[in-house]
């Protein structure tokens, strides 16, 4: 299947139709470019601690939209709504991810 229409565009999104007339299957492609957060995650890492002026509070993630909704998907729940602090936290010290990290340490 190649990319047949555009459906939507929002939040850093592009959302795709695939569809294959001769078997009468379709497809919804999420895609999304993470890079600039990537970049900008890395450089907010060499900057300190993730504090701000007054210490109060502690940066320690920036996530695009697109990785909630694949954690959606696969865990069939949303890491970021109220009551999956679990959830968040497994996403937050999942090394795999560590490149959405902008502070060292574990949650």
């Amino acid at each position: 299947m190649a990319r047949d229409r555009l459906l939507d565009r929002y939040d850093g999104l592009a959302e795709y139709l695939h569809f294959d007339p001769d078997d009468e299957h379709f497809a919804v492609e999420l895609v999304s470019d993470v890079e600039p957060v990537i970049e900008r995650n890395k450089a907010l890492y060499t900057e300190g601690d993730g504090f701000g002026a007054s210490r109060e509070w502690k940066r320690v993630a920036s996530f695009p939209p697109i990785i909630r909704e694949i954690t959606k998907q696969i865990w069939g729940a949303d890491p970021f709504a109220s009551g999956n602090e679990e959830l968040l936290r497994r996403l937050l010290n999942d090394p795999d991810l560590r490149h959405f990290r902008t502070a060292p340490g574990r949650i």
